[in-house]
């Protein structure tokens, strides 16, 4: 539970640190309006985190990313985009694979889109229970495969024997966590 509390303590930081990634240039928000997190096209973040026998996987996706676009869905085409994306996002399998070993399965998990003035952003959660957790020695990151536009991967793992982060791309979409668990 202690490692939960902190990874939560850890997103939020991140959430709320100011970031000044973006890579495109947009008018300044209105003083009362919220904004999205600054994110950088190309770049996505994911974060786990191990309670016991459970991992809780954020994947936090610039809208660009996902569906190639940053706008607020009008057209009948991108709104069939974004329906598509959250279709793929609702199931964990096509974002990351848990060797068949550790005896993973989903217990929950959810996916958005949040849309702001120019900005838009995908989130996704899952909260997955492992039998044999300690058995779990790599993470096939299929984020890639299933967006075409992702580039980047920002990972920060969270668990009972390492804190960690990892930076992979297309090319390195497979993730050695052989003693974190």
């Amino acid at each position: 539970m202690k490692h939960l509390l902190f990874l939560i303590i850890f997103i939020s930081l991140n959430i709320n640190s100011e970031d000044n990634n973006h890579d495109h240039h947009h008018n300044e928000p209105k003083k009362n309006q919220k904004s999205l997190k600054a994110h950088e096209h190309g770049v996505s973040i994911l974060n786990i985190a191990q309670d016991g026998d459970a991992l809780l996987f954020e994947f936090e996706m610039p809208g660009f990313d996902v569906v190639g676009f940053e706008y607020k869905a009008k057209k009948k085409e991108d709104i069939k985009r974004i329906r598509n994306a959250l279709n793929i996002l609702s199931d964990y399998k096509n974002m990351i694979v848990l060797s068949d070993v550790a005896e993973c399965k989903q217990k929950k998990g959810s996916s958005k889109v949040i849309n702001e003035g120019t900005h838009s952003e995908f989130l996704s959660q899952y909260l997955v229970k492992c039998k044999n957790i300690s058995q779990l020695k790599k993470l096939k990151v299929m984020y890639f495969s299933s967006f075409k536009y992702s580039k980047n991967l920002s990972i920060n793992i969270v668990s009972k024997n390492k804190n960690i982060s990892h930076f992979t791309d297309r090319d390195n979409s497979t993730i050695n966590v052989s003693g974190y668990f």
